[in-house]
């Protein structure tokens, strides 16, 4: 049997708090990367139609959460400058 820690047992990374725009950049990012390789397998490879029709669920998905990533990203960049003015 394998030991495996609780995640809420685990210990932070850092002492200090992060905000969520320094934190969502690199998930819009990634968000993006997934979509254009999506959109470049469809482009390239041989493809069945179920499985292209898969590729384009997955492709309307992704663009979907990195919408609202972005749409999250711009009001926590919002939140934190008018905190930063007070």
């Amino acid at each position: 049997m394998t030991d495996v820690a609780n995640v809420a047992d685990m210990p932070k990374y850092h002492l200090g708090a992060h905000g969520a725009e320094a934190l969502l950049g690199p998930v819009q990012t990634t968000l993006r990367e997934l979509e254009t390789r999506v959109a470049h397998y469809r482009e390239r490879l041989r493809l069945t139609a179920a499985d292209d029709a898969a590729l384009v669920e997955a492709h309307a998905a992704l663009a979907a959460a990195r919408e609202t990533v972005e749409r999250v990203y711009a009001g926590s960049v919002q939140t934190a400058r008018g905190e930063a003015t007070r």
